[in-house]
């Protein structure tokens, strides 16, 4: 696991963005799962604005994980600060499970910090985190990075 005050959650070697809803050309998807939290993935601007927005990423291989973590862009803007979100899991890219339905992140806007968001452990491989709201209401979202949180051993518990 990699922990920093930028990134927390599972490295994401062998990760893919397998579906998404609206990226801009110079801020693809991939740069939300890329491990550099100066990248970003953000929503094209006038051409998407209705929300929710998505990304759907294939982990590799299936994973016990108990939680995902958000990091808004780094940039100092506040454009496509993802606000409310909703988080699915998936075994095998089909059948989606929703571990959290509607979750809000407060105060993201004065503090644009690693949003890190526990769940019950699910196996999953492939996730996809959606933005319902984000602040500013323009229809944008963003994010500098997106990962997911291993469940710890759950043995002798």
């Amino acid at each position: 696991m990699v922990t920093s005050k930028y990134f927390a959650g599972l490295a994401p070697i062998g990760w893919k963005v397998v579906s998404v809803d609206s990226e801009d050309a110079n801020s693809p998807a991939s740069n939300a799962i890329d491990g550099n939290p100066s990248t970003i993935w953000q929503t094209r601007l006038n051409a998407d604005l209705a929300l929710p927005h998505q990304i759907t990423v294939d982990m590799g291989s299936a994973q016990r994980i108990a939680g995902f973590t958000y990091l808004p862009r780094q940039d100092g803007s506040q454009q496509g600060l993802v606000e409310n979100y909703r988080f699915e899991t998936s075994v095998d890219g089909r059948e989606w499970i929703t571990d959290v339905d509607s979750g809000r992140f407060g105060n993201i806007q004065n503090n644009p910090e690693l949003q890190e968001v526990p769940f019950a452990p699910v196996n999953a491989r492939f996730f996809r985190f959606t933005a319902l709201k984000e602040i500013g209401a323009n229809g944008l979202s963003s994010a500098a990075e997106i990962s997911v949180l291993p469940a710890e051993s759950e043995a002798g518990h």
